[in-house]
This record gives C-alpha cells, sequence and structure tokens, in this order.
C-alpha cells in the first residue's frame, strides 16, 4: 500500500518510456550540490514510489534520487506482466538508462526483483541495501500467512471484491497494524493522505489484477529450484549488501538473517528491534544513517567511490535501536 510522508507533492517526477515497452512513473530528488552519487528506489507489493518519500528527505543532499512506481502500481500504468520476471525485466531496463552503476535500496517484493536484478546485471549495481526483503521461507508470520491465501483461485478475487465494500479509512487501519509495529506513532495528516491515495488507486479497474498477479507470482517463487530461486540469485550477486530487518515485522520473520548469513556470508546484517515491514518509513533518520555508512565502508580507501565488488565492504551483524 502507498503511505504517504509530508511533503511528497515537493517531490517532482516524470514518466519514463523502458526497452521493456512498458512506462513507469520514476519520482526525482535532486541535491542542491553535485554528488556524484546515485540512489534508485524499488517498492514492495501494493506500494508506490511514495513510501521512500521520507527517507529520500534524509538523503537529499547525499546522491541523486530516483523511485520508481513498478508498472500497475501507483501511478504506472499496468503492463501485460505483473510478475516477478517481468518487473525484473522492467527494472534492469530502467538502470540501464543511466550512464554508470547505481546504488539500489529496496523492500520486500522490490527487494526480491533487486536480488535478481543485480545477480543478473552485476554491471549495473553498485550496492544493494534491502529493506525486509520478500525472499522465499517456508516459516511464515502470521500476516504472510494469511496473504498467502489470497494467492489461490477464485479466493483472491472474492477478497478483494469484498474489500472495495470496506472504507479506505478502516482499510489503512488494518494495513497500517501489518506494516508498522507502532501505528499509532505515524501522524494523522500522513494517515488522512494515505487513504485518498489508496482509494484513487483501488478505483483504477486494473488494480485488483495487479495485486493478485504480482502477489501469485511472488508465492509461485516458493516452488523455484534452489539454483533458479532467489537464493540461488542471491549467491551469485557481486555487489556489496546490506539487509536490514524489523524485529517486529508480520510479513518477513527476523529469522531469515540465518539464511542469508547461510546465502551471503558477507552481507552486513543489521536488526531493528522497534520496526516492522517498512522501516524506511517508520524510522527514515536511522535508515539513512544506515545507507550512508554502508555507502563508506564500500568505497576503497582513497577512492571517492567504490567499485562493484562485495570485498568492498565486510558483512557485519549488529542491532541498532532506532
Amino acid at each position: 500500500m502507498t503511505f504517504i510522508q509530508a511533503g511528497v507533492e515537493s517531490l517532482s517526477g516524470e514518466y519514463r518510456h523502458l526497452a521493456t515497452g512498458r512506462t513507469v512513473w520514476v519520482r526525482h530528488s535532486r541535491p542542491s550540490r553535485p554528488v556524484g552519487e546515485r540512489i534508485v528506489y524499488v517498492h514492495g507489493l501494493g506500494g508506490a514510489s511514495s513510501n521512500w518519500t521520507a527517507l529520500m528527505r534524509e538523503l537529499r543532499d547525499d546522491a541523486e534520487q530516483f523511485a520508481l512506481d513498478l508498472p500497475g502500481f501507483g501511478d504506472s500504468p499496468p503492463g501485460t506482466r505483473h510478475t516477478v520476471p517481468g518487473y525484473v525485466d522492467d527494472v534492469i531496463a530502467l538502470l540501464e538508462q543511466f550512464d554508470e552503476p547505481v546504488h539500489v535500496v529496496a523492500n520486500s517484493l522490490g527487494g526480491m526483483i533487486s536480488v535478481y536484478v543485480a545477480a543478473r546485471r552485476p554491471d549495473l549495481v553498485r550496492t544493494l541495501a534491502l529493506v525486509s526483503p520478500a525472499m522465499p521461507q517456508y516459516r511464515l508470520p502470521w500476516a504472510a500467512q494469511a496473504t498467502a491465501f489470497m494467492a489461490l483461485p477464485w479466493l483472491g478475487e472474492r477478497i478483494i471484491e469484498r474489500a472495495h465494500g470496506v472504507p479506505s479509512e478502516r482499510q489503512i487501519a488494518q494495513l497500517a497494524a501489518v506494516l508498522f509495529a507502532d501505528p499509532a506513532a505515524v501522524p494523522r495528516d500522513e494517515l488522512d493522505f494515505a487513504v485518498q491515495e489508496r482509494a484513487r488507486w483501488t478505483r483504477q479497474p486494473y488494480s485488483g489484477d495487479v495485486l493478485l498477479g504480482a502477489l501469485r507470482s511472488l508465492v509461485a517463487q516458493y516452488t523455484m529450484p534452489p539454483r533458479r530461486s532467489a537464493w540461488g540469485a542471491a549467491t551469485r550477486m557481486l555487489c556489496p549488501t546490506m539487509v536490514m530487518m524489523g524485529g517486529r515485522d508480520t510479513l518477513v520473520g527476523s529469522w531469515a538473517r540465518t539464511r542469508w548469513r547461510r546465502a551471503r556470508p558477507r552481507t552486513r546484517l543489521v536488526s531493528m528491534p522497534n520496526s516492522g515491514h517498512v522501516a524506511m518509513m517508520e524510522h527514515p533518520a536511522a535508515v539513512a544513517e544506515l545507507i550512508r555508512q554502508f555507502h563508506r565502508d564500500a568505497r576503497p580507501p582513497g577512492s571517492r567511490r567504490g567499485p562493484i565488488g562485495e570485498t568492498t565492504c565486510p558483512g557485519s551483524e549488529h542491532s541498532i535501536r532506532e
């Protein structure tokens, strides 16, 4: 879903046509001084570029920033395929429009998509920072189990049909309880704006089909053979990688840290005990500082920017207090 931080209207955007034949809306933040760094953000299931607004404001002087709406979400028109492989192609096509590798920051489904992107096209990704990435796991938190039921034939359509009769304010309250560790901490004006955005997107005739298509493709990833799976892709990534996990995340279990340690021992793992599924929205200042430090550590001594390669950024595991 889309939660909007105050001031989102101040960030401009543009439609970009991709080599895949699809068109995406890309929100853009330009720093006040030349910095030579670019960050591209990829949102999660049911999200949008506006999910990154608070973090983009925190990092406004650190990098030129771009946040896309995946086809069918936010302000991007629907495509012909609302699947993980289709979105991987779209993100690759967007990154190909830049003249050098970029830092990628992604959340939830966007995290899985970005893992595949980094594995397939290491020349496009300088570093990868993941917030609660939705990687396949067989021990699911309660909200993830409930969401998975929507992928069942007929049942998902029925649930969405019933949801259309629920007031947007109630939908927002229900989703906030899933996404945030402490929904009461979210300012009221942000929730009000979220109600408007949610209502606007769900009124689109394609929103239900897009959501179910993406969800069913995500669930199908659990049946992939190991080498072709997202975890297999993670073992092939070359870029420095950081994974931030919320201790109170009801969609991605924090115990996925164990799998990350096995798949990529040099991954920087960060536990955020007081965060839910969208730490960049709950604790944007803390996430921004983690990203700054991660990018600094990824550069070799004496160089403004580091080359692609995980050896430039040693792995670590620690917990922070938001």
